[in-house]
């Protein structure tokens, strides 16, 4: 591309005519033309200023770049055109003078007459030759955007700059270009910059006004902000919010969250909003002991003698101590669940009495025993017992089915699937069995009997490898197609979900539960008796997810490769669309989510 571009130097080289005078203007002829009404015509008339019609000198020259002056009357109206210039004057002009920047001036020259209006008068002039001598010179310049905040990005005639620690800057022609200036959580600005100037760069400083202001949320029991589905804090947060819909919600574990929806209007203020806090799912305990008024404390706080009837106990584990003078204490963890009533009945033994035996003990304290054991307990359900929590795996027969569904693109094409027998988990893994291999409960939503959920792909291989290692088995995730057949009873149902097309019966979902998972075996189960293939919580596959093919094929892991997993199956917090038996869901591996649980299979 060229930066310069020609001017004008000026350089008269000669001015040729007869004249002995060294006036390089000179009119040869003036005088009225009689046949020409164009001063009298539409379209080429042209009044003065006291509405009367100008009178018209019609200047016969090559050149260009005159200038005109008749004196007080002053000239109405100049035009160019080819071979002439035409100057409109009032009635009465007696003299004209003539102006050229390298031809110098003729100056007051008499017409001989006085014009008339409406008249056309013909005026020939003789000049010298301009001749001009043109040399290179710059015609481009830099243009620099100086940004607040750093991050924002500059559009310039529809091509993104480049912004390196707050500035970007083009070398343009020169010219006007229309500009606009974005950033996240900023009003944009669009606008016009004229580049002129050869000697110094153009620089625009370009501050966004924020499109977010500064708030700070409040709740009561220290529970947990969030914000338009981001974690912010704990009992109180500050921060900035975006203009606009936002949801603000509160989450406790074992509680309801409390959600609002706040349009909010930026200010210059700190807004202090107080948020609701949630409410606690609640479930009831009726405790009797022999005998009878025992003190009973739950959690190391005193709340009575027995018998006792409790009702608004927080949803969840708690421990149960109960004492009396001249007995041995008894203890036991309990878990309440929500609107049910738990019973607790403790028998204590004088303190001169023997022992009790062990399994009375465990009976009582309800304490975990740190063994493992496997048992067939029909020919279709293999039973383990794993640190005294027991989980079955029901049987799966080989066969073939047409796995996948030709109406939704990510589920074709429809593809014939052969698999060899295998087990696969009653119901997804709960919590208590997740405790009971791996120590912890990683799960927001707490209770025993729950799905465990907020475990990734990752975590699952982990608790998958520490049963094998505590089992000598060969646990693992189902495939993909493992799941799908199993969902489908072995392949032998065609129904939207697993055990059937009515849907409230076989799965909790968005309309029945759309606050957090439910314990396991609580809705109806499929054909090979499995629990909550539709529902409760999504599924981790052990399959990359990747398109399906027509190919025929016989136990299929999947991709070899890939960047995201599969989940299936639906869960507490989705519509009955993510519930059917061939809906494919992904994410990366290490997404933890209290949607996402897994269940077991075994070879």
């Amino acid at each position: 591309m060229s930066f310069c571009r020609y001017i004008l130097l000026l350089v008269l080289l000669c001015a040729r005519f007869s004249s002995a005078s060294a006036q390089n203007i000179v009119v040869q002829k003036f005088q009225l033309d009689e046949s020409d009404l164009t001063a009298n015509t539409a379209g080429t008339t042209v009044m003065d200023q006291n509405g009367q019609k100008c009178a018209l000198i019609k200047i016969e020259t090559t050149q260009t770049g005159f200038t005109f002056d008749v004196g007080l009357l002053g000239v109405v109206k100049t035009e160019q055109h080819p071979g002439e210039v035409w100057v409109y004057v009032p009635e009465g002009v007696k003299r004209i003078t003539i102006t050229h920047p390298q031809l110098g001036i003729l100056r007051d020259h008499d017409l001989g007459m006085t014009l008339k209006r409406a008249r056309t008068y013909l005026l020939r002039l003789i000049t010298g030759e301009v001749q001009t001598l043109v040399r290179q010179a710059r015609a481009s310049q830099f243009v620099v955007f100086q940004l607040t905040p750093a991050n924002a990005i500059v559009e310039l005639n529809g091509e993104v700059l480049t912004n390196i620690e707050g500035a970007s800057t083009k070398f343009l022609p020169f010219g006007t270009y229309d500009y606009s200036v974005k950033a996240p959580n900023y009003l944009s600005e669009v606008g016009k910059i004229t580049v002129n100037d050869p000697k110094n760069k153009h620089v625009l400083n370009v501050k966004l006004r924020p499109n977010f202001g500064q708030v700070t949320l409040t709740v009561d029991n220290n529970a947990e902000i969030w914000v338009n589905g981001e974690l912010k804090g704990k009992g109180q947060w500050t921060g900035n919010l975006v203009a606009g819909e936002n949801y603000l919600e509160t989450r406790l574990p074992n509680s309801w969250p409390m959600g609002k929806q706040l349009n909010y209007v930026v200010s210059d203020k700190t807004q202090t909003i107080h948020l609701d806090a949630p409410i606690p799912f609640h479930g009831e305990l009726n405790i009797n002991s022999t005998p009878l008024f025992a003190d009973v404390s739950i959690d190391n706080k005193p709340v009575g003698q027995t018998p006792l009837y409790l009702t608004d106990l927080l949803v969840g584990k708690h421990t149960i101590k109960i004492t009396k003078y001249g007995y041995e204490s008894y203890q036991a963890d309990v878990d309440i669940k929500e609107n049910e009533t738990s019973n607790l009945n403790a028998k204590l033994n004088p303190i001169d009495a023997p022992a009790p035996a062990v399994k009375d003990v465990a009976k009582v304290s309800n304490s975990k025993e740190n063994s493992v054991s496997s048992t067939n307990v029909t020919d279709n359900i293999l039973s383990f017992t794993v640190n005294g929590i027991t989980f079955n795996m029901v049987h799966v027969p080989s066969g073939s089915f047409m796995m996948g569904n030709d109406k939704i693109r990510n589920e074709r094409p429809s593809h014939n699937v052969t698999l060899s027998d295998y087990y696969i988990g009653e119901t997804e893994v709960t919590q208590a069995l997740w405790n009971a291999v791996m120590g912890e409960n990683p799960s927001y939503f707490q209770g025993e009997e729950l799905p465990v959920e907020c475990v990734s792909w990752d975590d699952c291989q982990k608790f998958v490898k520490k049963l094998n290692e505590l089992t000598g088995r060969q646990f693992s995730m189902p495939t993909e197609a493992e799941w799908e057949y199993a969902a489908r009873n072995a392949g032998k149902d065609n129904y939207s979900y697993s055990g059937g097309n009515k849907l409230r019966s076989l799965a909790w979902y968005s309309i029945n539960t759309s606050s957090m998972p439910r314990s396991v075996k609580t809705k109806k189960p499929n054909g090979l008796g499995l629990y909550d293939m539709s529902g409760n919580v999504f599924e981790w596959c052990y399959d990359w997810y990747g398109a399906y093919n027509r190919d025929a094929s016989k136990d299929p892991t999947g991709p070899s490769e890939g960047t995201r997993r599969v989940i299936r199956g639906g869960s507490w917090g989705y519509d009955e669309t993510y519930c059917t038996v061939t809906k494919r869901v992904f994410y990366s591996s290490d997404l933890r989510s209290y949607s996402i649980g897994f269940r077991l299979a075994l070879k």
